[in-house]
Order: structure tokens, then sequence, then C-alpha cells
């Protein structure tokens, strides 16, 4: 076999057509005019009249439009996934479209009841442990130490929400070993689907970190447009420097663990044997099922479903998809940390 060496010069030409790409620039254009308007009325604190709140909201949706067609044109297309990114098939159709049924019941189930919130802990919880059970042996060394090492960083950011009153000890607890059974089952279901990523798990640290502040930046305009919004966590109480910096850890880790790392994945696979012939559907309905249900997670009301479902939730669940959980994590980050900055500095 002849192995084809590749001119860097033409590679790099290639990365630099790339970057002239409609979908680069358009985002790079809206990006700068959104960060710099909601900077404008953070510093005139006028982000509470009904002009700067229309305008927030239009920039809002606007934005999240063009960053999900830059994900997807920028991202692996799904025709381009490795050979072993089909998941298993079940050895009936009936067995299939059940799986189909089971989800979007499951997903109607959180929008109209709170029951939905509760039965779909208690299910991701026994899937996971069926995950273990029967791919257990996949489970690597690599993958176990990361899932308590990262559900450890997570309490100790979270043990500082317990300090200022917004969070329980025995939850913080709790969402830290979901975060440890939720890292495990995600990696095993990514073994199968190949959707999305995990650098840490590939061994490539210094492509984590680039990943975390690629997804951070990519989501400034999102967390300035939560900053100016009505955020549901009181953060009055953030009075040290440091802590802005050190608290959005806990839901980026443990939220996009669970929504994204593991939810995307499981119904990707749930889904991906009936409605396999057309995988942009499958990965659109995981996309959209972990976006909105985390959106009504936090509140079933039509505000939570519109604006933290489909213009939070689902662009952390395509960042995901199109990039890696990395990606996400940052990203979540991101969204959290500029109303903590906020919070400090307005004192």
């Amino acid at each position: 076999m002849i192995s084809k060496s590749v001119n860097p010069q033409l590679q790099e030409e290639s990365r630099f057509r790339s970057r002239l790409a409609p979908h680069h620039i358009v985002l790079l254009i809206v990006w700068l005019v959104t960060t710099n308007v909601m900077i404008v009325m953070l510093i005139k604190g006028v982000g509470g009249t009904n002009i700067s709140i229309a305008i927030r909201q239009i920039l809002h949706v606007i934005y999240v439009v063009v960053l999900l067609w830059y994900l997807v044109r920028s991202g692996p297309f799904l025709n381009q996934l490795p050979e072993g990114s089909v998941p298993v098939k079940p050895r009936s159709k009936i067995v299939a479209w059940l799986s189909v049924l089971g989800v979007a019941l499951l997903f109607l189930l959180n929008i109209v009841s709170d029951d939905g919130r509760d039965l779909l802990i208690l299910l991701s919880l026994v899937a996971s442990v069926m995950i273990l059970l029967v791919w257990g042996r996949d489970l690597s060394l690599r993958l176990a130490i990361q899932a308590f090492a990262i559900a450890i960083f997570a309490y100790l950011a979270g043990s500082w929400w317990v300090k200022l009153g917004v969070l329980s000890q025995s939850w913080n607890s709790i969402l830290s070993a979901f975060t440890v059974l939720f890292y495990i089952a995600g990696g095993l279901l990514l073994k199968r689907t190949r959707l999305g990523g995990i650098q840490l798990l590939s061994g490539q640290y210094g492509q984590a970190v680039k990943s975390v502040c690629l997804g951070s930046l990519l989501f400034v305009p999102l967390g300035l447009f939560n900053a100016l919004g009505d955020p549901m966590v009181d953060l009055t109480g953030v009075r040290e420097w440091w802590l802005p910096l050190w608290l959005p850890w806990w839901s980026g880790i443990n939220e996009e663990t669970w929504f994204r790392l593991y939810l995307v994945g499981l119904t990707y696979f749930l889904l991906h044997p009936a409605l396999g012939r057309h995988p942009n559907l499958v990965v659109l309905a995981a996309v959209l099922f972990s976006g909105i249900v985390f959106g009504v997670g936090h509140d079933r009301t039509l505000e939570m479903f519109l604006t933290t479902g489909l213009l939070y939730g689902v662009p952390f669940a395509m960042v995901f998809a199109k990039r890696d959980w990395e990606h996400a994590v940052g990203a979540h980050y991101m969204v959290n940390l500029v109303p903590a900055v906020v919070a400090f500095l307005l004192r």
C-alpha cells in the first residue's frame, strides 16, 4: 500500500478557504454585534426596559440560529461517521419502533407533567445500570478514573453552592453519584454511536482544554443574554472574586454529563435502529429531546420551554453532537459564568 503525503501548503490553503466560508464569516459578524450590544446594555443598565428586552430576545434568537447553522456546516457530517458508529440493531422491527414510542411518550410526559422529570431520572438510572451490565467488559480504567475525578471536581464546586444556601448537601452528593454513573455509561455509549466525543477519554488532554475554551468563546453572547435575562439562581451571595470562576463548574460538568453526553447518546442509540436510514433526523431528535427536556426540567413553563430549552439546551446538545463533551462543558460554563461575574461586580 502506497501512502500519499499531504502537501502542508495545500492543507494551509484549505484551512484558509474554510475560514472564509459564509457560515464562519456570518457567525463572526453576529458574535461581534451581539456581544458588543449586550455589553453596552450591561454598562448602561438598560436591560430591564421594554425596548432592551425586545432587542435582547431578537438578538438571542438570531445568534442561536446562526450558531446552529455554523455547527451543522462546520462539524463532521453523519455520513462520515466510522463504520462502527451504527448501534446494535434489535432482532425485530417491533422492538425498534417500541423504543421510538417510548422516547416520544417520555418526551411528551416531561412537557405536560412534573412526573415526567422524576420518571426521566428513574429511567436514566435504570438504563445506565443496564449499560454497565451489558457492556461492562468494555469499561476501561481511564474511563472509571475520569468519571470519579470529574464528579469530585463538580462536588467541590457544588459545596460552595451549599454554603450559599442555593443547594442542599444531600442533593450535591446525589448529583455527584449520578455524574459518575452517567459519565461511564455515556462513555460506553460513545464507543457504539461515535456521536460527539470526549477528548479526555482519548487521552487528548491539551485538546480537551482547547475544546473547553472554544466552547466558552462560542457561547459568550449566550452568557450575556443570560446575565441580562432573569437567572433563576440568586447570586447575591457571590462576594469573593474567585467564586464566579469556580461556581459554574458544578452545572457545567453535572448537567452536560447527564443531558448531553448520556442523554443525547442514549436517545440516538434508541432511535437509530428504527430511523437509521435518516441519520440527520435521529441526531435532530436526540438534540431536541436533550435540549427541551433540559429546559422544562428547570421549570415546566412556556418560558423555560422556549428559552432554556430551545435557546440554551438545544445549542448545548448540538455543540456536543457536532464537537465534543468538552465543548459543551465550556459552553455551559460560560453561560453561567457571565451572570456570576456581573453579580460580583454589582454587589
